[in-house]
């Protein structure tokens, strides 16, 4: 008849058996145990694959020619058969006995499992009560105990049958062991007091499997410090700059720049020492008379000509005319043929209304007849008198003077160029340079209150205020390393075996900047780059991968200005170099050529 063969692996737990023996096939379900199949040495154990292969409605037999297994089988009422040709049996159950079980229970369940089978054939029970009765003759005063056991063995081979009938077996027919007449005194080792040495064992088994795991494939690592001499370079080239993004060409030395403007104010108070007199101009009337026959034409006195008496200047503001001389204006007289005109019989004369240049009563002046000047071309054809010059009056006051303002200004605390010069740098994020070059401001407004020559009042206190407005340029970083890069990979003059390690960028500035008009500007920029050995991270891991540590310094330190190698390993027993770039430390220091 088919059956299902499961064969137990020294790993496998009760729970694999189990479901295995559940998953079955067939009926019939065989287990072939290893040598040491620590999972079955257990009574509990077997009565389990009882339970799970009657609910499953499976039979299963145990192909083993271990007495110990054969032993703990009979427990559990499972057949043992010694191969998988061979047929099998039900184990004597004075044999689990003596392996340390107990018997009681089983017996209980056996007989009530065998009161309950009346379905047994009859021949089946006089054969096995046959057999008994020969074995027993010789024997009268056995103990009751042989009897039960007996009884019981006979009942499990019942059992046995039945299910196997209910299985529909055929050739692989459950024969009942018959029970040996003598016990055997061969003593079976109680592994339980090795128990606690087994598990130990397994733990110190495990420690060391995970030991090496850690110590081969997690623990190594390696940091690698690779000192390379790098040579200081000085940078000053002369670069121009667009105020117009778009304009730029990095590569051709014309950067963008961008400005920003701020307007900052100061003001201070200061003290009005100008004084003015704001009294009344005196004013009057100059008459003018003909004196003379030079010119014959008439004599135009314009407003605005000055007449002058004592150092004291008037002004006219209004016009007069002599007019031109007349023939009945001469007293004639003949000179050699000619009649000429000798004097004037006639008064011909102007008068002007004048204004004292300046305010004050030094201007008021008396009527006055002689003493009188003025800037007219005409002057010595004319005689000057006026009438008195009065409404001349004084009223000094204090007003705000120019020198006044000077002073102020000198005194005012600039104090605000530093502070315009930090509000516009913070404009500006660190993607920029700034120009400091740059940083200009005009010359301010100024305003004062009052104002210049305004009459400063009683209990005011004048004031003055600064307006500067104040700019500053700033370039790309970005812009200005890869120009500085440029020009520095240029002069290593193809040296493939050297690189650009510092561009400087840090330090650098923007030198003489000046404006060229159009919005373009021109500056020098300077720094100081670094060039060396060409070894980098990247460089470095990609030749180091797997090679032993010696073989990694002498490699690395036989590149052209590499200076030392050291290969430090994360333990001594870490050898070389692993191969997972995660456990590689690598550090390039700089040995600075002075």
């Amino acid at each position: 008849m088919n059956k299902d063969v499961i064969y137990i692996e020294a790993e496998d737990d009760i729970t694999d058996i189990l479901s295995k023996v559940k998953t079955a096939k067939n009926k019939i379900v065989a287990l072939v145990p290893p040598k040491k199949a620590g999972v079955l040495h257990s009574a509990v154990n077997f009565k389990l694959i009882t339970k799970t292969a009657t609910k499953a409605n499976k039979t299963v037999v145990l192909v083993s020619a271990d007495e110990s297994l054969k032993r703990l089988a009979a427990t559990a009422n499972i057949p043992v058969a010694k191969t998988l040709q061979s047929k099998p049996q039900i184990p004597h159950h004075d044999d689990a006995v003596e392996f340390g079980e107990e018997e009681t229970g089983n017996v209980i369940e056996a007989e009530e499992e065998n009161s309950k089978k009346i379905e047994v054939k009859k021949e089946d029970e006089d054969s096995a009560t046959a057999e008994t009765e020969e074995e027993e003759q010789p024997k009268k005063k056995a103990d009751k105990n042989t009897e039960a056991k007996t009884a019981t063995a006979a009942a499990v081979a019942k059992k046995a049958k039945k299910t196997e009938a209910e299985a529909e077996p055929a050739d692989d027919v459950i024969e009942e062991e018959k029970p040996s007449r003598k016990k055997s005194n061969k003593k079976v080792p109680n592994f339980k007091k090795y128990q606690k040495f087994i598990i130990a064992g397994v733990l110190a088994v495990i420690l060391l499997v995970g030991f090496c795991v850690w110590a081969l494939v997690i623990a190594p690592a390696v940091k690698i410090t690779v000192t390379a001499t790098i040579y200081p370079n000085s940078f000053s080239e002369k670069v121009s700059f667009t105020d117009v993004e778009g304009n730029d060409d990095v590569d051709n030395g014309i950067l963008y720049s961008e400005s920003k403007t701020i307007t900052k104010s100061v003001s201070k108070d200061f003290e009005a020492t100008g004084e003015l007199d704001k009294g009344t101009k005196a004013s009057g009337k100059i008459t003018l008379t003909r004196v003379t026959t030079s010119p014959v034409t008439q004599i135009v006195v314009a407003s605005g000509t000055r007449f002058i008496h004592d150092g004291k200047t008037y002004i006219s503001t209004s016009a007069g005319t002599l007019r031109a001389i007349e023939s009945g204006d001469c007293n004639t007289k003949i000179i050699g043929w000619s009649v000429v005109c000798d004097s004037l019989k006639a008064t011909i004369s102007a008068t002007v209304d004048v204004v004292a240049a300046e305010v004050g009563e030094g201007y008021n002046i008396n009527a006055s007849d002689s003493g009188w000047t003025t800037n007219h071309a005409s002057s010595g054809a004319f005689k000057i008198s006026s009438s008195a010059m009065t409404g001349g009056t004084s009223k000094i006051v204090k007003i705000v003077s120019e020198k006044d303002i000077e002073k102020a200004e000198s005194e005012l605390d600039m104090g605000i160029d530093n502070e315009a010069r930090d509000e516009l740098s913070e404009e500006f994020s660190d993607e920029y340079i700034l120009i400091s070059s740059s940083f200009s401001s005009d010359n301010g407004k100024i305003t004062t209150s009052p104002a210049l020559n305004e009459e400063v009042g009683d209990g005011v206190t004048p004031k003055i205020i600064k307006e500067v407005k104040y700019t500053i340029f700033a370039v790309r970083r970005d812009d200005v390393e890869r120009y500085i890069r440029k020009i520095a990979e240029a002069n290593l003059g193809g040296d493939d075996t050297q690189m650009v390690h510092d561009t400087g960028i840090a330090g650098a500035w923007i030198d003489t900047f000046k404006d060229t008009g159009n919005g373009t500007h021109t500056g020098k920029i300077k720094t100081t780059y670094m060039t060396g050995p060409k070894i980098t991270e990247q460089i470095v891991l990609d030749k180091v991968k797997g090679k032993k540590n010696g073989e990694v310094k002498t490699m690395i330190e036989s590149i052209k200005g590499v200076k030392r190698v050291d290969v430090n390993p994360s333990f001594f027993w870490v050898t070389s170099v692993p191969d997972d770039a995660n456990k590689v430390s690598i550090e390039i220091k700089s040995d600075q050529e002075k």
